[in-house]
C-alpha cells in the first residue's frame, strides 16, 4: 500500500525548497554572518573618529594628565575666551573646562561645550577616567602622602573571580552561558514562529484555492498533515545545514582573500574595543586561551544536539496547532484571533527564561522546562548550566507526549476545518470538532 503521508512529505518539501524567497534566505543569511564577522574586525581596525579638544585647567590638578594619542588630541589653552575663539575658527572641536573652585571634598564638576559634533560615550567615558583617577591620586596624596607609583599600583587592582566544578576541575564562564541561554532562547522563539506562519499560510493557501480539495479526496486528513509537518522540518532541517556548510566556506573563502589581514590580534581586538595593534602579545595569547577555555567548556556538540532534539520538538508541537489553526480560516488576517493561545506560552517561556538565569535550578525553572509548551525555550537555556539526566529525559519524553497530544487535537480540527467555507470558525466550533466521531 502507498504510503500517502511520504507522498505529501516529498511534495510539501520540494515545492519550498524550489521557492525563490527559501533560495535567497539560504544563501543571503550566511553571506550576512560572515560579512558580520569579518566587518566587525576591519572596523575595530580602523578606530574610531579623532576628536580635537582643548583643555582649560583652571584648578591645576590635571596639568599633564591628558595625553594626545591616536585617537584624540588634547591641547592645553590658557582660558576659556581664548578656547572658545579657536573654537569659532575651527581648530578645536570640544572645550573640555575644569573650572577653578567647582571641587567638592571628592568630586571634580567638569563642562564640555561643542558646536557641531557632540562627543560620544566612549570620549566621555574616557575623560571620565582620565580626571577620577587623577582625583583619586590627588586625594590620597593629600592625606596620606602616598606617591603615584604606589597609588597606581593600587588603583589597577583587580579580583579575578574563577567558578570551577569540583569533581571535573572544568571552569565556568557563567556571563558567556548567560548570553548564550538568551540567544538560544530567542533562536528558539524565533524558528518556531517562522516556520508555524509558513505552514499556516500555506494551509490558507490551498484551502482558498481549493486545491485541498483535490488532495484530501485520496489522502487521509491525518496523512495530509502529519506530511506538511514533516516536510517542512526536513525544509528546515536543509535549511540549516546548507547555513552551517556555507558559512563555514565563506569564512574560509573570505580569510584567505584577505590575505590573512584579518588575524586574531584583530578578531580579538573587536572583542575588547582595543586597537590590535596596541594589544600586548601575552594579552593576546591569553585571551585565545581563554576562548578555546570557553569553548569547552559549552560543549558545543552536545548542546548541538540537545538545540536540534528541542527545536523540532517545539516546531512539532506547535507546528500542527498552527496547521490547524490555518484550517479553519479562509484568509491569514482572520487566524489572528486565534494565535494568541500559541503567542502566549512562548512569550511566558521568554519570561521565565530570565529567571533561569537567576536560579537554573529553582522550581519556576524546574517546571518551565518540564511543561512541552515552554521546555523547547526554558530547557535550552537551562543546559548551559548543567540539568540532571533524568530531568532531561523527562522533559523530552513530556515533550514527545505533547507532540502526539497536538497532532491528535490539531488532526481532529484539520479534518474539518479544511472542507469548512463560508464560516468562520471559533473556539466552540473547534471543540464540536474535536469531539465528532470518525
Amino acid at each position: 500500500m502507498k504510503n500517502n503521508t511520504l507522498v505529501v512529505l516529498q511534495r510539501e518539501y520540494m515545492t519550498r525548497v524550489k521557492k525563490k524567497s527559501f533560495l535567497i534566505a539560504t544563501i543571503l543569511v550566511p553571506v550576512l554572518m560572515v560579512g558580520l564577522v569579518f566587518s566587525s574586525a576591519w572596523i575595530a581596525n580602523i578606530g574610531g573618529s579623532k576628536t580635537s579638544f582643548a583643555v582649560v585647567d583652571e584648578t591645576g590638578l590635571y596639568a599633564d594628565a591628558f595625553v594626545s594619542d591616536e585617537y584624540d588630541t588634547f591641547e592645553y589653552v590658557a582660558d576659556t575666551a581664548e578656547a572658545f575663539a579657536d573654537m569659532r575658527e575651527g581648530k578645536y572641536e570640544v572645550l573640555l573646562w575644569l573650572p577653578a573652585g567647582s571641587q567638592d571634598s571628592n568630586r571634580q564638576h567638569i563642562k564640555l561645550f561643542y558646536e557641531k559634533t557632540e562627543p560620544s560615550v566612549t570620549k566621555l567615558d574616557k575623560i571620565e577616567t582620565i580626571t577620577e583617577t587623577r582625583l583619586r591620586m590627588e586625594l590620597l596624596q593629600r592625606e596620606s602622602d602616598i606617591d603615584q607609583e604606589t597609588f597606581t599600583y593600587i588603583n589597577n587592582a583587580k579580583t579575578d573571580i574563577v567558578s570551577q566544578n569540583r569533581k571535573t576541575g572544568e571552569r565556568s564562564y557563567t556571563e558567556v552561558k548567560t548570553i548564550l541561554a538568551y540567544v538560544l532562547g530567542f533562536l528558539i522563539y524565533m524558528f518556531i514562529f517562522m516556520f508555524g506562519n509558513m505552514i499556516m499560510a500555506g494551509v490558507i493557501e490551498e484551502k482558498s484555492s481549493r486545491i485541498i480539495e483535490v488532495m484530501i479526496s485520496s489522502v487521509k486528513p491525518m496523512q495530509l498533515l502529519m506530511g506538511k509537518v514533516l516536510g517542512l522540518v526536513l525544509v528546515c532541517l536543509t535549511q540549516f545545514l546548507v547555513w552551517i556548510a556555507l558559512t563555514s566556506i565563506l569564512m574560509l573563502v573570505v580569510g584567505l582573500l584577505a590575505g590573512g589581514s584579518v588575524d586574531a590580534a584583530q578578531i580579538a581586538a573587536a572583542q575588547t574595543g582595543m586597537p590590535a595593534d596596541r594589544m600586548p602579545v601575552g594579552e593576546l595569547q591569553e585571551m585565545m586561551m581563554d576562548i578555546q577555555s570557553i569553548v569547552a567548556s559549552l560543549h558545543i556538540k552536545q548542546l548541538a544536539l540537545f538545540f536540534l532534539v528541542y527545536f523540532l520538538g517545539g516546531y512539532l508541537l506547535y507546528a500542527s496547532l498552527f496547521a490547524a489553526v490555518g484550517s479553519a480560516v479562509e484568509k491569514e488576517e482572520d487566524a489572528s484571533q486565534f494565535m494568541l493561545p500559541l503567542t502566549v506560552p512562548l512569550i511566558v517561556a521568554l519570561v521565565i527564561t530570565s529567571n533561569v538565569l537567576q536560579n537554573p535550578s529553582g522550581p519556576l525553572a524546574f517546571w518551565g522546562s518540564m511543561i512541552p509548551f515552554t521546555s523547547p525555550i526554558v530547557m535550552l537555556a537551562r543546559i548551559p548550566f548543567g540539568v540532571p539526566a533524568w530531568e532531561l529525559a523527562l522533559s523530552i519524553g513530556l515533550l514527545v507526549i505533547g507532540f502526539v497530544a497536538s497532532i491528535w487535537v490539531a488532526s481532529r480540527i484539520y479534518r474539518v476545518g479544511i472542507l469548512m467555507y463560508g464560516k468562520k470558525g471559533s473556539y466552540k466550533e473547534f471543540w464540536k470538532w474535536i469531539r465528532y466521531k470518525n
